[in-house]
């Protein structure tokens, strides 16, 4: 048995534009982000992520402070 899912940012649900992940579903010759959004059953207004978009990104070094030298950090 083979089950088939979209390529990593293979594009968008065809109801809502949510990007396919690994929970998409092919109904119909159509992909879908979730059985949910192929049976039609959306939400008329999106949930909000649980964790702010800033948080997923590493924060460059240039934002922390200045450390000393390794040699003087131990005395």
């Amino acid at each position: 048995m083979v089950e088939r899912r979209p390529a990593n940012g293979g594009g968008s649900c065809a109801r809502c534009r949510a990007s396919l992940t690994l929970a998409s579903v092919e109904a119909g010759g159509r992909w879908y982000c979730s059985s949910a959004c192929a049976a039609g059953r959306v939400d008329a207004v999106p949930h909000p992520p649980a964790v702010p978009e800033s948080w997923l990104y590493a924060r460059p070094n240039r934002f922390f402070r200045a450390r000393r030298p390794k040699e003087l950090r131990s005395a």
